[in-house]
């Protein structure tokens, strides 16, 4: 599947498509680190600002942007990775058609979950809490071993976040 054919879905299907996508991630074995939306914006922007530059966690889906568009755009980044493009492609042949489909309203945490279960593919990370500080530690994961990697995947999940 391709951004092109993400575009071509509807809001609704793109929606229904996300969460999913998500459920297939979480059944496959792989746990949010995090539970709540704020704790998910400060792991993404502390990711983010590893390459120079700060990133905010209120930088990270702006509510300013419509929350159709982080969905598009996380479907896209998913699909187009090799880690994750066959569960796009089973949830795509799955989805009922739109008339029978029932969609729960798709909110930022459904969209912050996706890009957690994704980074989760590319680098394995650590959470610490101490003195009411949260600490994020990050390490090249799995088969990755070079910098350009992880350089790819923080322009790869800023373009999708940092609108």
């Amino acid at each position: 599947m391709s951004a092109e054919q993400i575009a071509r879905l509807s809001d609704h299907q793109r929606e229904r498509l996300l969460q999913e996508v998500l459920e297939k991630l979480l059944d496959s074995g792989i746990e949010l680190p995090v539970d709540d939306e704020e704790s998910a914006r400060e792991l993404l922007a502390a990711f983010l600002s590893q390459e120079g530059g700060a990133v905010h966690s209120d930088d990270v889906l702006r509510p300013s942007v419509p929350l159709e568009t982080y969905v598009r755009d996380v479907l896209a980044l998913l699909a187009d990775d090799e880690e994750t493009a066959g569960v796009v492609s089973e949830a795509v042949d799955e989805l009922p058609e739109e008339t029978q489909m029932f969609v729960d309203p798709i909110t930022a945490a459904v969209v912050l979950g996706a890009l957690v279960a994704f980074l989760q593919t590319k680098v394995d990370f650590k959470i610490s809490r101490k003195d009411g500080k949260t600490e994020f530690e990050f390490a090249v994961a799995k088969k990755a071993t070079s910098d350009r990697l992880v350089t790819r995947v923080i322009e790869a999940v800023k373009n999708v976040t940092v609108q």
